[in-house]
């Protein structure tokens, strides 16, 4: 018996191999950036409880909470390092404050999760309940 190898590959096997690859990349790349967004949600909690943690400090030094975001530890823009979130402080009067971190650039692709708040009282998202598994 002769045996025929033949070397390579035809250009049919090698469309069905690339049309492959193309639907498990079209797939997986979505899922890929919600991922990406989800974990950048870290960010935010982060930043509202270190700035949480210095209002309290504020309080204990000065009688009053501060609505100076550079105080906080951001920029005075209010804007992070990443540039992902903004965080806004809100005060009803010395004594209580609301702090609202919202996504910005890239991170406003994640709209389960725009907004992040937390009260002086340690409330998160009151005024959303719905979204406290953006906290997870």
């Amino acid at each position: 018996m002769i045996a025929i190898f033949r070397n390579g590959f035809t250009l049919i096997e090698l469309m069905v191999a690339v049309a492959i690859v193309g639907i498990l990349s079209a797939i997986a790349y979505p899922s890929y950036q919600q991922y990406v967004l989800k974990t950048h949600r870290a960010e935010a909690s982060k930043l509202l409880l270190t700035a949480a943690n210095i209002q309290e400090r504020q309080l204990a030094d000065h009688g009053r909470y501060t609505d100076n975001v550079a105080l906080l530890g951001v920029a005075p823009d209010g804007i992070t390092a990443s540039g992902r979130y903004q965080l806004q402080v809100l005060l009803s009067d010395a004594s209580s404050y609301t702090l609202e971190a919202t996504a910005q650039g890239p991170q406003r692709a994640d709209n389960d999760c725009l907004v992040f708040t937390l009260e002086h009282t340690g409330q998160r998202n009151r005024s959303m309940p719905s979204s406290l598994f953006c906290w997870d």
